[in-house]
């Protein structure tokens, strides 16, 4: 295993994300320095009180001018902005630390980004909460998650062994793929998902008879992602709008189909859909509750 050896660890932009990576490395065998960047002092000030970063400043040339490993952590339409901001900061201080984001889109981070540095790693780690903010930073975000490094052709073979061993300190698992792969599989497993828990919520805030009262764990479970940060998602509906739409449109066909299996009342149809999906779901426990080796009891 390769070891990490950055001794300065700086993130531009510290929030839930960011902030849970931060949490991650200091709870792990590394013990570099931790410091930070953003538009607005409170939250690095919150991070620096809360015991997230060991230190902060307005001044980004000052951060990256120490940094061995710099982590962007920003909504995908800002990110590849901040990137090539980056690169061109860090061209005038002649270094080239490596850097790494955690944007959920990367075709449209790479494209805004518009600048070559090889040792420039595309990341996304697979975890996240419906809150958000440095405040809620979890160092066991990542133990048992997947973080997907979508490296680019021009990308240093020793710079992305650095990311995966900064991520290894997370207990997290990595794997690589293309950014084209990325971006639809992603769209599919992780952006649809909250588009309907999206839908499904606002369907019953427009019921005049407040189902939501009377909701129980299925409609805990279905609408939690709702709640998570608007802005956020409405960046990621507009970056990765192409293979949102193919999602939800393949989603819109399926149930449309259940629908009409509902309206045919073939017993025996919707028995074989529904065992089909609850085995499926089954088979994916152990990634989709890594920390509890799957889930067995009923849901109702």
């Amino acid at each position: 295993m390769t070891q990490f050896q950055a001794r300065t660890v700086a993130f531009i932009g510290l929030g839930l994300i960011s902030g849970s990576l931060a949490r991650a490395l200091r709870a792990s065998s590394w013990t570099g320095t931790l410091t930070a960047w953003g538009p607005r002092e409170p939250s690095l000030q919150r991070g620096l009180e809360l015991g997230v970063i060991d230190q902060y400043s307005l001044d980004l040339s000052e951060v990256l001018a120490a940094a061995d490993m710099v982590v962007v952590g920003a909504p995908p339409a800002a990110t590849g902005e901040i990137l090539g901001s980056l690169v061109d900061v860090l061209t005038g201080l002649n270094r080239s630390p490596i850097v790494t984001d955690l944007a959920s889109i990367k075709g449209h981070v790479i494209d805004s980004m518009a600048r070559s540095y090889p040792n420039f790693v595309p990341g996304h780690p697979i975890a996240g909460s419906e809150h958000s903010g440095v405040a809620f930073a979890d160092g066991a975000l990542f133990r048992g998650r997947e973080v997907i490094l979508t490296p680019l052709p021009d990308t240093a073979s020793d710079a992305t062994e650095q990311v995966k061993a900064m991520w290894d300190l997370t207990g997290a698992y990595i794997r690589e793929m293309g950014v084209e792969e990325h971006d639809a599989l992603l769209a599919a497993s992780s952006h649809m998902p909250h588009i309907v828990a999206y839908a499904l919520t606002r369907a019953l805030e427009r019921d005049d008879s407040d189902p939501m009262v009377h909701g129980g764990g299925a409609l805990r479970d279905m609408t939690r992602i709702a709640g998570s940060d608007p802005l956020m998602w409405t960046d990621i509906s507009i970056t990765n709008q192409a293979a949102l739409l193919k999602a939800v449109d393949s989603f819109q066909d399926e149930l449309a189909s259940l629908r009409d299996l509902i309206a045919s009342a073939d017993a025996e149809a919707l028995s074989d859909y529904f065992a089909i999906c609850r085995a499926h779901r089954r088979e994916h426990d152990d990634i989709l509750n890594p920390l509890t080796g799957g889930e067995s009891e009923e849901i109702s």
